[in-house]
């Protein structure tokens, strides 16, 4: 199920991030805004990026992430539920191993290049 999250959180390739972002709930928690600029760890433990943003859409907590290059196409910008991740001490943790995060990164490419 977390995994399917994580999926359907991927598609911050799909849609403009910034007006999501736009509607944010008053400022986020001092916790909360601790979390931009922790790095982002797969659970299989290899980095994958890092938080730029938290807002709220529709009442829900969501990381807004950078994750590293694949493919050589440059930073992916993602999406990530709060059922989706574990905030760690030092790091973000996604429940999705990072196989499991490239070929969804991959996949959600390869959709949008065909819709163009």
């Amino acid at each position: 199920m977390l995994r399917t999250l994580l999926t359907a959180a991927v598609i911050g390739l799909a849609l403009p991030v910034v007006p999501v972002f736009a509607q944010q709930s008053p400022p986020a928690a001092q916790s909360e805004v601790n979390l931009v600029g922790l790095p982002v760890y797969s659970s299989d433990g290899q980095k994958l990026g890092e938080v730029t943003r938290v807002g709220d859409v529709a009442g829900k907590r969501l990381l807004h992430a950078e994750i590293g290059e694949f493919l050589g196409l440059g930073p992916s910008p993602v999406l990530i539920p709060a059922e989706a991740y574990e905030h760690k001490a030092d790091r973000i943790e996604v429940a999705m191993t990072a196989a499991e995060v490239r070929e969804t990164i991959a996949q959600q490419k390869k959709q949008q290049q065909q819709k163009q």
